[in-house]
């Protein structure tokens, strides 16, 4: 049986980067924070330093929630507009810097944001 933890990353807000198998915010473009099981109140705490996380976390807030929360565009207009292949190639790029900071037990997932409707990525991509 394969016991690795999973986590996901899929911006959601300017703070809201990683996520836990129950869908539970762990971390940001600054850090995260592992839990040994639900109960584990504490977690491993794991700095990332890396470079341009915050930068494509920021692009996504000011230049598609934002916009789309505040209804200045449509997420229909949004996919037509905003580079989401430039965008996910920086993400998973970005992924994968993120990956060589977590224990080898770790499996990371990039996940699109809700927003995108463009059909660009159609599936998660898993880095093991």
């Amino acid at each position: 049986m394969d016991n690795k933890k999973i986590i996901r990353m899929c911006p959601e807000d300017s703070f809201s980067l990683f996520w836990d198998e129950e869908g539970v915010c762990i971390g940001g473009a600054e850090s995260l924070t592992l839990h040994e099981s639900p109960d584990d109140e504490n977690g491993t705490s794991i700095e990332l330093h890396v470079p341009g996380l915050q930068e494509w976390l920021d692009e996504y807030m000011w230049q598609c929630l934002v916009p789309c929360e505040s209804g200045k565009i449509s997420i229909e207009e949004l996919s037509k507009s905003f580079n989401w292949k430039k965008f996910h190639k920086q993400g998973v790029a970005l992924a994968l810097e993120v990956k060589k900071l977590l224990p080898p037990e770790v499996s990371l997932i990039y996940e699109p944001p809700f927003e995108d409707k463009s059909g660009t990525m159609n599936e998660e991509v898993i880095r093991k």
